[in-house]
């Protein structure tokens, strides 16, 4: 199963004049693997800035998909230019799925909670069926080596401290059970993934620890087409070193084990799958070594008519 990512260029969605095509959508969506569509609105590892893929990476294939002249430098804004305000946030969203008839959200860092304030009151405005399918809440852990380390270190919220802040919103608003919420950044064990479960996530992903397994070192040269274990390069001989048939088995070993682990923790606490754990079931141990309650430090919400 696949989830579309619609980035800040559309590329692979857009037409020759960078707007975003209902045909290319139809025939997107039209694949059965491709479950659901993400719009992108910003990413861990740099919120607030564009991307570029050197045109040393730009092959012929890649330069089809994405409708680029092959060899030339294929740029992403630091933001889409037609998502100016809320209320075209929702317009592209109800027009997605509207199109092509699959769930459609966005990934997201958090930096300030003012403008997911907004757009959750703008969705109970307009009625709840116009909120997301689903947000994909990325922590400012993201791991993208071709990131500034500025904007790395220093911008936009951890997932420890964005996920709670984002659940405990759509509950209090009655959205949680409209809108899920997506995992990401930095959960790449079994109890970080149980953590978020607990804090109220209804699925966790994740590219680190796929690298990981893949062989990735993090020499942060994903854009230097010089990656040494050949995983972000199309250098054939540094390619050498990623071996399909060797790797494939890691990334399955990895899989497995992340999922027994899971069911593993799960088990303990008397539940048969992750979407049944809930704050209650888990406790931090704090830096003098004493365990603090998880519900404790984030409380549980109850929606405001409950109250």
């Amino acid at each position: 199963d696949l989830v579309f990512q619609i980035g800040t260029a559309k590329y692979g969605v857009g037409d020759n004049k960078g707007q975003l095509s209902d045909k290319r959508l139809i025939e997107i969506s039209a694949h059965d693997q491709v479950r659901m569509f993400e719009i992108k609105l910003s990413q861990g590892a740099k919120p607030g800035k564009g991307g570029i893929l050197p045109g040393i990476k730009v092959t012929e294939e890649i330069a089809r998909i994405r409708g680029i002249e092959p060899g030339s430098d294929s740029l992403s804004p630091n933001r889409d230019p037609d998502l100016e305000t809320i209320d075209d946030i929702l317009d592209r969203i109800a027009h997605i799925r509207t199109v092509t008839g699959k769930p459609v959200g966005f990934k997201t860092v958090i930096g300030s909670k003012g403008w997911l304030v907004r757009l959750f009151e703008a969705c109970l405005d307009r009625g709840i069926d116009s909120a997301p399918d689903f947000i994909t809440i990325d922590g400012a852990e993201g791991g993208s080596g071709a990131a500034p380390m500025g904007l790395i270190d220093y911008m936009g919220l951890p997932i420890h401290e964005s996920l709670p802040l984002v659940v405990d919103m759509l509950v209090r608003l009655g959205l949680k059970d409209r809108v899920k919420v997506i995992a990401s950044g930095k959960l790449i064990t079994p109890p970080d993934i149980i953590w978020a479960f607990c804090i109220g996530a209804d699925a966790v992903v994740s590219a680190r620890g796929f690298m990981f397994s893949l062989g990735c070192i993090q020499a942060q040269q994903c854009d230097k087409d010089t990656c040494p274990t050949g995983i972000t390069t199309h250098n054939p001989r540094l390619q050498r070193g990623l071996v399909v048939e060797e790797k494939a088995q890691l990334v399955a070993n990895y899989v497995r084990n992340i999922n027994k682990g899971i069911r593993l923790i799960c088990h303990s606490c008397g539940v048969h799958e992750p979407s049944e754990l809930d704050r209650n079931h888990c406790r931090i141990v704090m830096p003098n070594g004493r365990s603090v309650p998880l519900d404790e430090i984030y409380p549980i919400q109850l929606p405001a008519t409950e109250e």
